[in-house]
């Protein structure tokens, strides 16, 4: 990806003043920076400071206020290189937000293009977070602390209910959790220098979190209902949305810096396609720019507050581009390669050994429908009361899925005017397993390759009353064999 971003929380006592001197500082240390050379503090003090230097380096600040006090300050650095490119960093603060005691501060960095050629590339985490890591500003991210370490857990029962709350999904809310459970005793797949290296580099980006050994695992397993990891397998959590990802490269001959860095650039791809709570440099320049042409309506002229309006729609049009580029460089993830829970009764890994679908988790709901007949005959059959307690249990933690009652739904609208039913009927086949086959007064439709069960389709090419429609819709469901779910 070509964009970083994270949020976080941080003290309450961090002001303007702070902000621009942690700016000021980060800007001197970059050996590469002329932009301040160009400026004074005073012009930086200012409510909107716009400085550029003579390499095209340039810097803008921005502050929003209401009732004399500060509501949000930011800036946006850009700066060429000789390769064609823009490096731009972007910052927001907002000050009391979400809350009255904490603020919340948000970041991006680009690498965007200046000359056709110009080939991108990932921008790095922005040195400015680690500064403020450094001085301490962080506040909490709900029940875990923003650190450039690890979070090394113990056996306490504390720590075993903060580690039951990250696989429950509350215990963050701006930063993602790299999870790293225990194969043994103060053993892991990463050694401990490994683990303290990746802390350090996701700083601000994600929380890395270690369960101290085995027996943990197990305490955890009984508060998760075992949706915790374990056994050396480590975890990629999102705030509300659960674990995306596991990864477990094997009992031996570990790759720990492919590891590591694997398990880093997953956190940074997930932190920068999470949603921003706080603001972005565009919704402070668009905030700054409605701000002003209310407060100063009266005493603008109308060319001045034309310019205005002009520049709200530049802005808007930048974030429309924004966030179509976001959208563009975002992984297109599909059930076979996704590590989410999976929706059906079988795994997509199995799924994909079977043959294929008329719709999607359908084999699910074969399996389904075989558990409520396994049970239906049980007592005659003589099964075991292992065995059916077992399949109670699929039954109830289980449903027949929506795609079924779709492709119901589906015939039903196809099979309601007679003029258009044999198209409607036959284009909607076609998308589920059939392929047509023309005779004279009839459609003829057969399964595809591998749709084992399936039998052939004939629907007439002549209209019908509504009695027939109804016969020919209830024996296509016969035929696909989704009547009875």
């Amino acid at each position: 990806m070509s964009i970083f971003a994270t949020e976080l929380p941080i003290n309450a006592n961090v002001d303007k003043a702070a902000f621009l001197s942690q700016v000021i500082a980060w800007l001197r240390g970059n050996e590469f920076s002329k932009v301040l050379d160009e400026a004074n503090s005073k012009d930086l003090d200012k409510s909107y400071a716009h400085v550029r230097s003579a390499n095209n380096e340039e810097l803008i600040f921005r502050e929003l206020a209401k009732d004399d006090s500060i509501t949000a300050i930011g800036f946006r650095h850009d700066i060429p290189d000789d390769n064609g490119r823009l490096w731009r960093t972007e910052a927001v603060l907002r000050f009391k937000f979400p809350t009255d005691g904490v603020n919340l501060i948000s970041f991006k960095t680009q690498c965007l293009a200046n000359w056709p050629t110009a080939k991108t590339d990932t921008p790095k985490k922005p040195y400015l977070i680690k500064a403020i890591i450094s001085d301490r500003w962080q506040a909490a991210d709900e029940n875990l602390n923003i650190s450039d370490k690890p979070i090394w857990l113990t056996d306490a029962d504390s720590d075993v209910s903060k580690a039951a709350s990250i696989f429950q999904t509350t215990a963050s809310k701006f930063l993602p959790i790299i999870y790293i459970s225990a194969t043994n005793s103060k053993k892991w797949q990463l050694d401990k220098t490994a683990i303290e290296k990746l802390a350090y580099e996701l700083g601000g980006v994600a929380h890395v979190v270690i369960e101290p050994s085995r027996v943990f695992s197990f305490r955890l397993r009984d508060l998760t209902e075992g949706k915790n990891s374990y056994g050396g397998t480590i975890a990629l959590i999102a705030p509300k949305y659960g674990t995306l990802q596991r990864f477990f490269a094997g009992t031996s001959g570990v790759d720990q810096v492919k590891l590591a860095q694997t398990l880093k650039a997953a956190a940074i791809s997930v932190r920068s396609q999470m949603p921003i709570l706080g603001w972005d440099w565009l919704n402070l320049q668009e905030a700054c720019l409605i701000d002003q042409r209310k407060r100063e309506r009266t005493r603008l002229s109308a060319e001045e507050i034309e310019s205005i309006y002009q520049e709200e729609i530049r802005t808007k049009d930048e974030k429309i581009r924004d966030l179509e580029k976001q959208l563009s460089e975002r992984p297109i993830s599909t059930p076979e390669d996704s590590n989410s829970d999976e929706e059906g009764i079988i795994s997509n890994k199995i799924l994909r050994r079977l043959n294929s679908e008329i719709y999607p988790n359908e084999m699910s709901d074969r399996l389904r429908l075989a558990v409520e007949a396994c049970l239906k005959h049980a007592e005659t059959d003589g099964l075991d009361k292992r065995s059916k307690a077992v399949l109670k249990n699929v039954l109830e933690s289980t449903s027949y899925s929506d795609d079924a009652s779709e492709l119901r739904n589906d015939l039903r609208r196809a099979s309601r005017d007679p003029k258009r039913m044999t198209g409607e009927i036959t284009g909607l086949l076609v998308r589920h397993g059939y392929m047509e086959k023309s005779d004279n007064k009839h459609v003829r439709l057969e399964p595809e390759g591998g749709m084992d069960g399936l039998d052939n389709i004939t629907l007439s090419k002549t209209p019908g009353d509504h009695r027939s429609l109804e016969n020919t819709r209830k024996q296509i469901e016969k035929v696909l064999g989704i009547n009875r779910f």
